[in-house]
């Protein structure tokens, strides 16, 4: 299905593109919040197993701990007893006395064992040579068997410059004996002796050898589904007891933060381990317990495999869904397309019948609607064409009869000179030279040096019809000359101030005609001394030629050269009235200055 749409579609096209976008942003998504979910859930995890693990340490540490307290009492027992002060400083009178000494030393010692049956041995080593080892497993004690020379031992010198304090040596082979035979691993401690009846000197130092299994039983009680261990290390970072004595001696390699307790990830043996740890309170020791990552982390990858499982699945399904929306957009415009083609090649009658509810139903409709449109336009632009070629044909006849007008009016013209007739002959001069002004042969704007002889052929005119009832003061600007303006817009306002202005006025009147250029614009002044306007008239004029009086019927050549101007050039332009009844009126028609068709600056 997807390779059908991609070879059905190009790689430029929308529906291509949905498809990739949908795709690229859904892969991107999914992958993003897998990686994060993974991540968190990881790390959830981690902190969930290390904060057991180090639950389960301090437990551990806290038996440990009471073990070694334990320890420490036991030994108190032995402190102070007058026989065992006297067994160590070797002080008999007699043979006798160091019998009875031997034997009830012996008799306090193994009643101290048989409370606790996990003592190997106990060593009472004298300063001067007496020495003294009592072993539940021998049916005799053995007195000072050993030589002096054990004093100059390390771990000697650790007991006695502890002054008294229990110093623990963890588990590893007897000090005194070392491997010997089948003996195994053995947890020792000690502290000195000192003569309480004297000044308190260190007369010689307690050794017990206690069997680790107690200890050695609570390492490995915990191991973490077989993927990690538990350790006792000093503050060397020597291991000092672990589950199965395999590692004893040795260093751990791990260095502990300064905290009395944490949790944090170490690389090891090239694997990341998970290391918890907590201090004794008992001893400078710290219980160290360590999980490998890997093993940690099983749960961890069984939730990433499912996720991307899930993300295998969904993107399946969205890609899926991505091709059924791209088709969606892509169908309808692929159809769109093709109608487009087919208008583009003249057939406009083509329409896409799809009754749709959405934005392609939208343009679907208002396509047809354009094709139509488009049909009806050519169709009228074709009748245009054909009402234009006869109209051209009208116009050219119009030429010829206008032509057959001027031939004949110059003729009436001197025939009037021949016969001496002056007031027609300056009439009929006027009016062809004002008939072909006005023709123009046929176009609606003129330079304004043409309006000017425009209008001065038409006041030609006027001149001889009211016999100098007025005179005309014409003033233009001379920059003005080549501007095009719309030429019949002039000749109005001239005639009304004439026929409304002037003609009224008894005797003789003023009229003033003025071409300005101001602020790139043209004023047309046309000034009339004649009668004015009643205050109610020019009220009504004002409004009309602000379009705020609607009446068709009066003042239409006012309200048509206005609304001609506007429409040209625009609705800031037009027409401005003023007049004093019995004194006169003021016409100001304002247009911009233009060397182009005024119909081409409007569009």
């Amino acid at each position: 299905m997807m390779l059908s749409f991609i070879k059905k579609s190009k790689l430029t096209s929308v529906g291509v593109k949905v498809f990739g976008f949908y795709v690229a942003s859904m892969l991107i998504i999914i992958t993003v919040m897998g990686y994060l979910s993974y991540d968190k859930s990881a790390e959830m995890m981690e902190n969930k197993i290390g904060g057991m693990a180090l639950q389960n340490v301090q437990q551990m540490s806290k038996r440990i701990d009471t073990i070694l307290a334990g320890y420490e009492d036991r030994s108190l027992l032995v402190l102070g007893n007058k026989d065992i002060q006297k067994q160590l400083s070797g002080e008999f009178q007699s043979e006798l006395e160091k019998f009875e000494n031997n034997n009830a030393n012996t008799a306090f010692l193994s009643n101290l064992v048989n409370s606790r049956n996990d003592i190997a041995n106990i060593y009472l080593l004298g300063e001067k040579g007496f020495s003294y080892r009592y072993s539940p497993r021998d049916t005799f004690p053995v007195y000072n068997p050993y030589p002096y020379g054990y004093s100059t031992e390390s771990w000697y010198k650790r007991i006695r410059d502890a002054d008294g304090q229990v110093v623990y040596f963890g588990i590893g082979p007897s000090l005194i004996r070392g491997w010997d035979g089948d003996s195994g691993p053995v947890f020792c401690f000690g502290r000195a002796e000192k003569n309480v009846s004297s000044r308190g000197e260190i007369i010689g130092v307690l050794l017990y050898e206690i069997d680790p299994a107690e200890i050695m039983k609570i390492l490995s009680e915990i191991d973490y589904d077989g993927s990690g261990m538990n350790v006792i290390i000093d503050e060397t970072g020597q291991i000092v007891g672990d589950k199965d004595g395999i590692r004893l001696s040795s260093i751990l390699g791990v260095q502990m933060k300064q905290e009395n307790m944490g949790i944090f990830s170490k690389p090891m043996g090239g694997e990341r381990m998970l290391v918890v740890y907590n201090r004794l309170e008992s001893a400078d020791w710290t219980l160290v317990g360590m999980l490998r990552g890997a093993d940690l982390m099983k749960e961890a990858n069984d939730i990433r495999w499912y996720m991307l499982s899930l993300g295998v699945v969904f993107s399946s399904i969205g890609i899926l869904l991505a091709i059924i929306i791209a088709s969606s957009v892509h169908r309808p415009l692929q159809k769109m397309i093709r109608a487009m083609r087919r208008a583009k090649n003249g057939d406009f009658d083509i329409r896409i019948v799809d009754k749709r509810e959405d934005e392609f139903g939208y343009l679907f409709i208002h396509f047809n609607e354009m094709v139509s449109r488009i049909k009806e336009l050519i169709n009228e632009l074709y009748v245009q064409k054909l009402l234009e070629q006869g109209l051209q044909l009208k116009m050219l006849g119009s030429q010829i009869n206008a032509h057959f007008l001027y031939n004949t009016l110059d003729s009436v013209h001197w025939i009037a000179r021949i016969h001496k007739v002056d007031d027609i002959s300056t009439m009929i001069f006027g009016l062809s030279k004002y008939l072909r002004l006005s023709l123009s042969e046929g176009m609606d704007e003129v330079r304004i040096n043409q309006v000017v002889h425009l209008l001065d052929s038409y006041i030609m005119i006027q001149k001889v019809r009211y016999q100098d009832k007025f005179s005309l003061h014409l003033h233009v600007d001379e920059t003005l000359a080549d501007y095009k303006v719309l030429k019949f817009i002039f000749q109005p306002i001239v005639e009304n101030a004439i026929y409304h202005g002037l003609e009224k006025k008894s005797g003789k009147g003023r009229l003033d005609v003025s071409f300005i250029q101001e602020n790139n614009c043209l004023k047309f002044i046309v000034v009339d001394d004649g009668e004015g306007i009643l205050p109610e008239k020019l009220t009504e004029l004002q409004l009309l030629l602000r379009g705020e009086d609607h009446d068709e019927e009066n003042n239409f050549a006012l309200r048509n050269i206005n609304s001609q101007i506007k429409i040209a050039y625009g609705v800031q332009y037009g027409i401005e009235i003023d007049s004093s009844y019995g004194k006169g009126t003021s016409v100001v028609m304002t247009i911009p200055l233009l060397k182009i068709n005024p119909a081409k600056h409007v569009s």
